[in-house]
C-alpha cells in the first residue's frame, strides 16, 4: 500500500501593515515586517492533503510515476499527444487543489521515486504566505504499519499522540507518519 507523508516547508512569510494605492505611480507599502514561521490555512492543508490521498484512488498503475525519465519529459509527451498515467495524476491533483481560496496551488515536480511537490501560496490584505510541501511516497507493508498511519491521519501533532490513549508500542510509529514543519524565516 502506497501512502504519502508530508513535509512542509514555509519559503516566506511577509506581513504588510499599510498599503496605500493611490499613489500615482502604483502602491507604496509601509512597513514590511518578516514574522517567525506562521503555519499554512488549515483548510488549504487539508484540500492539499485530500488531493494527494485521492491518487490511490484513480484508475492507475500503482508505479504511475515511472513512465518517464525526467520532470522535462513530462511536457515534452504532452506536446507530442501521448498521455501517460503521470498526466492523469497531475490534471486530477491541480483540479483539487484549484479549490483553494485565498492561494495558488500547483504541482511543482514529481520525482522519480514518486514523490510530490507542491507550491502553495496564500494571499491575504496584509499577509503573503509561500510554502513547499512535499509529498513523500512510503510503502506500508504491515499491519502495525497501516494502524500508525490511519491513527496519523486523524490527530495534528505528536502531543495529541500522548494526550490519547494510543498503546506506548505505537508512538514511534505514529509520530513518524505525522506532518513536519520547517522554514528560513528571520524576525526584522
Amino acid at each position: 500500500m502506497n501512502i504519502y507523508t508530508f513535509d512542509i516547508f514555509t519559503n516566506h512569510c511577509i506581513a504588510v501593515e499599510e498599503i496605500d494605492e493611490t499613489d500615482i505611480i502604483g502602491f507604496h507599502v509601509h512597513h514590511i515586517e518578516i514574522r517567525p514561521l506562521y503555519l499554512p490555512e488549515p483548510s488549504h492543508l487539508k484540500i492539499v492533503k485530500e488531493a494527494i490521498w485521492n491518487v490511490s484512488s484513480l484508475c492507475i498503475p500503482s508505479n504511475w510515476w515511472t513512465g518517464f525519465s525526467t520532470w522535462q519529459d513530462f511536457f515534452g509527451l504532452l506536446r507530442t499527444g501521448t498521455k501517460l498515467p503521470i498526466h492523469s495524476v497531475v490534471l486530477e491533483v491541480n483540479r483539487s487543489l484549484e479549490r483553494i481560496e485565498s492561494g495558488i496551488c500547483t504541482i511543482d515536480h514529481v520525482s522519480e521515486n514518486g514523490d510530490i511537490s507542491i507550491d502553495l501560496h496564500e494571499d491575504f490584505p496584509t499577509l503573503m504566505k509561500g510554502y513547499q510541501i512535499t509529498a513523500k511516497r512510503k510503502r506500508l507493508r504491515t499491519l502495525k504499519q497501516i494502524a500508525a498511519y490511519n491513527v496519523a491521519k486523524c490527530i495534528s501533532s505528536e502531543s495529541d499522540v500522548q494526550i490519547l490513549h494510543i498503546p506506548q508500542s505505537l508512538y514511534k510509529s505514529v509520530s513518524m507518519f505525522l506532518d513536519t514543519y520547517s522554514g528560513d524565516y528571520m524576525c526584522v
